[in-house]
């Protein structure tokens, strides 16, 4: 059929369906849960439960209450628009391939429109406790401690936004219409550059807005801060002498910061005394690394959250190497990120997740695997690696895999008297499959920093991940049958009939139908990873409605789920892409390569020094992070390199050299969720663990999945094929 529609959305439809739909949309759900409406399923989150004082809540005051109040609501509203994605794509893959008639309105609509909630969400997430934060040091610390610390590391915080507020509105007012607006010169209604024109200036006006937002919800977190450091100095619960000596340092880098804001505003090419502007221009590449990594873990420990460390240094650093001029590169390293096109299916797959989570299909799932497979030795622990695997397929978002079969399977294989570590570790390693299974998050996200096919990254990461899985499984059968106590089998009285287990996987078809689908059109190239979430997310709501669970609260939690955790992602990237950027800028990368080349290391031997690398940062950063610091460095190091192979197997080809190693990359990221003692899973886990399992417990189970995931990662080094097979049988 070749109907050739040529329908363009027109721009004040788009802007009126952006601005009315979320509040129509809070009619309805406001409307549900004043008539007993209800979330269905638990609400899992993609950050680590960390352990926290619950003693004392700051109450705030009437301020920090009105700011709360505008983040909720601002929150919310955008929340809302993810609806709206799922309609777009599938209208999109339907007019392409039934109609002949392919658009590019619709994807430039919505990667905009998601640009625009990231920005917009921040504060949001700021209140929810959302954003990631390395809690080495930090959760260790006394109540007081920990106040002071807070407010000390939020100088870091208030200096990124404010910096992202000024130099964002000098880049919107660049893009507006002059005969409208008047900011001086700039250009005039700036568009883009497809046939829908649409005008790029709203979009950029979230840049000042969201920083206006996270600013305010700043400030209320700070009178909460210092409430909380009252409360604990009245209490006496730490050391007051260095509470104070914190809570100073804290006091005399807001004032030189203030100091320096006042530079920034009075001058323009000279300096007050004592600035420190410019004041770093000569030192050398290697004091330059020194001390900006020094400074980004010393601040890290701290507590602060990553995207505001990375942030709030890369600042700095812009302004202490370059000058004031040079902070207006923070517009032009978010603006990029925000708009991006592959980036748009990571709410897209969260979204799907929460909205599947929400039906009760992941429950289903694991007990209709749970019962297939109880009968085995250590069948509940093999039933939990399945169902995590097929979770990951729906999923690709790691915490809420380790949280959600935590809940579900950790009760009914402690239960059923499971060694706590086989129990506990299963759940971990199979959770982990999320970062290599497709829809991968992280390969996503390095597919777009890498320049890598996102398509070719699900195909090679394939087989490794059922590899590993599989591996996972046998460990498990293999503790079972040599000691059956530890990991006994279902009771025959507990078992189903083939009968009920055929009855029970019918319940599952339309899931599964669904995962075959999204990843089905991504394998054979008939949609992009973005449009495969657009159509999964669709699927989703329609296999949420078949099982009667798509309502009003259900579609609200999903939406805010997704927010969140969306949020938390978009702006670590944001902020590591200033701090990463500017150092790239500064010749870091070159350094590094001639570094690593000066150690006289084969090709071989500079990738062990990667993984090693990745692993020791996988103990304390998250994975968003470790690809946004370390992934930019590391891939044009590796791209040049041959390897022809280790004990005479084969190589690798130079075509496939990225791609192999994006793979591994992969694969070792599994490894830095399970590293203690600060790997992420451990904290996933703990968050929904019994009080009597300890963290050591959770430690020891984490070794022997550790291990064979350290064996995974050597097989896809020795053999190449395990990647590259399937992109090459299917791309080239």
């Amino acid at each position: 059929m070749d109907l050739q529609i040529n329908f363009v959305l027109p721009h004040w439809f788009y802007w009126s369906v952006l601005l009315v739909l979320p509040l129509v949309v809070m009619l309805f759900v406001d409307r549900s849960f004043r008539r007993g409406g209800t979330v269905s399923g638990a609400t899992t989150g993609g950050a680590p439960a960390a352990e926290q004082d619950t003693d004392y809540h700051p109450p705030g005051n009437a301020l920090t209450r009105v700011i709360d109040k505008v983040s909720g609501f601002t929150g919310r509203y955008v929340a809302y628009w993810s609806l709206i994605a799922p309609l777009v794509y599938c209208y999109e893959v339907f007019v392409r391939y039934a109609l002949n008639s392919p658009t590019n309105w619709a994807h430039e609509s919505m990667f905009l429109m998601f640009g625009m909630q990231y920005l917009l969400a921040g504060a949001f997430a700021l209140r929810e406790g959302g954003h990631v934060r390395v809690d080495i040091l930090y959760v260790r610390a006394k109540p007081l401690t920990k106040a002071a610390l807070d407010i000390m590391t939020s100088v870091f915080f208030f200096i990124f936004t404010v910096a992202l507020i000024t130099t964002g509105w000098t880049f919107f007012s660049q893009s507006v219409n002059q005969e409208i607006f008047f900011f001086g010169q700039g250009y005039a209604n700036e568009t883009s550059f497809t046939e829908w024109s649409v005008q790029y200036y709203p979009v950029k006006f979230t840049l000042v807005l969201g920083g206006v937002l996270l600013l305010l919800q700043g400030i209320a977190q700070l009178i909460k801060d210092i409430q909380a450091f009252g409360h604990a100095r009245a209490r006496h619960e730490g050391s007051s002498t260095f509470a104070w000596l914190l809570v100073l340092l804290g006091i005399v880098l807001a004032l030189y910061a203030l100091h320096e804001v006042v530079n920034v505003v009075v001058n323009d090419y000279e300096s007050f005394p004592l600035s420190i502007e410019n004041s770093l221009a000569n030192v050398s590449i290697g004091t330059l690394t020194a001390l900006m990594f020094g400074t980004l873990m010393l601040v890290l420990v701290a507590g602060l959250p990553l995207a505001f460390v990375t942030g709030g240094l890369g600042v700095v650093f812009l302004y202490l190497v370059g000058d004031q001029f040079m902070l207006n590169l923070i517009p032009s390293r978010i603006f990029p990120m925000m708009t991006n096109y592959q980036l748009s299916a990571i709410p897209l797959f969260i979204f799907m997740a929460a909205v599947l989570e929400k039906a009760g299909l992941i429950e289903e799932l694991f007990d209709t695997v749970y019962k297939w497979m109880g009968g085995l030795k250590a069948g509940l622990a093999i039933a939990t690696v399945v169902a995590s695997t097929l979770l990951a397929a729906m999923v690709g978002v790691i915490g809420a895999a380790v949280v959600t079969m935590g809940l579900i399977a950790l009760p009914a294989m402690l239960k059923r008297h499971y060694d706590p570590e086989i129990a506990i570790g299963s759940i971990m390693a199979g959770g982990t499959l999320g970062i290599l299974i497709p829809p991968s998050i992280l390969a996503i996200i390095y597919g777009v920093v890498a320049q890598q096919s996102v398509g070719e990254l699900y195909l090679g990461s394939l087989i490794p991940g059922l590899l590993l899985a599989a591996m996972y499984g046998f460990y498990c059968w293999l503790r079972g049958a040599i000691n059956p106590k530890a990991a006994p089998p279902l009771p025959v009285e507990d078992r189903v009939s083939t009968r009920e287990k055929l009855r029970l996987l019918r319940n599952m078809l339309a899931p599964i139908i669904l995962v075959i689908v999204v990843l089905g059109v991504i394998f054979t190239g008939l949609a992009t990873p973005v449009e495969a979430a657009g159509i999964g997310t669709f699927g989703a709501l329609i296999v949420s409605a078949m099982h009667g669970r798509l309502t009003w609260p259900n579609l609200h939690a999903a939406c805010m789920t997704t927010l969140v955790a969306t949020a938390m992602v978009m702006w670590i990237i944001f902020g590591a892409t200033i701090f990463v950027g500017f150092y790239i800028l500064q010749g870091g990368q070159e350094f590094v390569q001639e570094l690593i080349s000066g150690a006289g290391l084969g090709p071989y031997g500079v990738l062990m020094v990667m993984m090693v690398l990745l692993v020791a940062l996988g103990m304390f950063l998250d994975w968003v992070g470790i690809l946004l610091l370390a992934v930019p460095i590391f891939v044009p190091l590796i791209q040049p390199l041959s390897f022809d192979g280790l004990f005479g197997l084969p190589g690798v080809d130079a075509a496939n050299v990225s791609l192999w190693f994006g793979v591994i990359y992969l694969v070792n990221m599994q490894m830095s969720f399970l590293s203690p003692p600060f790997g992420y899973a451990l904290f996933y886990i703990k968050g929904v663990c019994p009080p009597h399992i300890t963290m050591a417990q959770i430690f020891k189970s984490s070794l022997p999945f550790l291990g064979i995931q350290a064996l995974g990662l050597l097989l896809v080094i020795l053999f190449p094929a395990l990647i590259t097979y399937l992109p090459n049988l299917v791309y080239r």
